[in-house]
């Protein structure tokens, strides 16, 4: 190793223990139903990082992550008329592993079988169109047993709603995934976050990231013809991804140099986007504006990580414009009700978040 990069390990090793030894003053109750404008939450989730809606199916598909200490995570649902506590769909407590191949048409035909629930370390997740059979596809970063996007099927709606795996797809050496996007095909489109997700490697390139220099690029996966990398797309800490509706671009969130970038698929180009702060997960809402949460302290979000307690790390909202490629800010907020905000998904007026860390999502009705 050398002196650089053992300098910033050690570094980093010292604020964390510093950070620990704080712990944060319990939080309230949460508040499902807060006045218009104001940012309530949704108990009953277990770092529930990245939100998906599914608005056909009435439901918030949440992907929970796993803790520090080895808990594994898990994929729970919540209805959208937030009329019950969310639920874990998976894995279901009701059903055991099922050691089988995948489907045929789902993923890659080398999948080796399902993931291991006791491994299971869940990251970016994302709905895809409904088949003929009336399955949903639903893709899921996962870490822990090993590195891949992992296959899903929706069935249900609302408190009838129950997932069931189907393929997977596992990711190139030295990659691994944060967000993706499940593409009509079949095909995916995947933030390569950094080379590796665990131990001091991860740290080096988490410190790289936070220091702008590039750490991961885009991955784009096609059935058949496997995983190509993205030129122009390499950048600091790669993050949220989405492919513009007209097929042309993709842009991707660089949580490390504050940017989104608009690639163009046929040159190669990235065009930046200032968002500030540590841009996080992407999604498009209804009228086709881009969402974009963003970190504001990466001070307080490492807190969060270090530390016991709720997570206050305050964050804001932004919406882009992919036309005009401009972005204007919606929300602003200090991390009281809830902080940590990664990804968001909009209902109407409402807006969900998700968030790294805790026991709650973020819910807003716009004024």
């Amino acid at each position: 190793m050398d002196a650089l990069r053992r300098s910033a390990l050690l570094a980093a090793a010292g604020a964390i223990a510093a950070l620990a030894a704080c712990e944060s003053p319990p939080r309230g109750d949460c508040e499902p139903h807060p006045p218009a404008g104001r940012i309530g939450s949704i108990c009953g989730f277990r770092n529930p990082e990245d939100v998906e809606a599914v608005a056909s199916r009435g439901l918030l598909l949440v992907s929970q992550m796993a803790d520090l200490d080895g808990t594994p995570g898990s994929i729970a649902g919540l209805s959208l008329d937030l009329a019950r506590a969310p639920r874990v769909l998976w894995p279901a407590a009701s059903r055991e592993r099922a050691e089988r191949a995948p489907t045929r048409g789902w993923g890659d035909p080398g999948c080796p079988g399902p993931p291991d629930p006791a491994r299971f370390m869940p990251h970016g997740i994302s709905a895809g169109v409904e088949r003929p059979d009336g399955e949903l596809p639903l893709a899921v970063v996962v870490h822990g047993e090993r590195e891949a996007v992992e296959l899903f099927a929706l069935s249900g709606a609302a408190e009838s709603a129950a997932l069931d795996w189907r393929g997977c797809v596992a990711l190139p050496p030295d990659t691994s995934g944060n967000d993706l996007e499940l593409q009509p095909d079949g095909s995916l489109v995947i933030a390569n976050y950094m080379p590796s997700q665990s131990g001091l490697r991860a740290l080096f390139y988490q410190i790289a990231g936070g220091l702008g220099r590039d750490t991961g690029d885009v991955l784009l996966w096609t059935p058949g013809q496997g995983f190509r990398h993205l030129p122009g797309s390499a950048g600091p800490t790669p993050n949220g991804v989405l492919r513009s509706r007209d097929g042309r671009s993709v842009f991707a969130a660089q949580t490390g140099s504050g940017n989104v970038v608009a690639i163009d698929l046929e040159r190669g180009a990235a065009s930046p986007i200032r968002i500030g702060g540590h841009p996080d997960n992407l999604s498009f809402d209804s009228r086709g504006q881009i969402l974009v949460a963003s970190h504001l302290s990466g001070l307080a979000f490492l807190r969060c990580a270090a530390a016991a307690g709720p997570c206050r790390a305050p964050w804001t909202l932004h919406a882009i414009d992919p036309g005009t490629r401009t972005a204007r800010e919606i929300l602003r907020h200090d991390g009281s009700a809830v902080g940590g905000i990664a990804s968001a998904a909009r209902v109407g007026d409402r807006i969900f978040f998700g968030a790294v860390f805790g026991d709650r999502i973020g819910v807003v009705e716009l004024e």
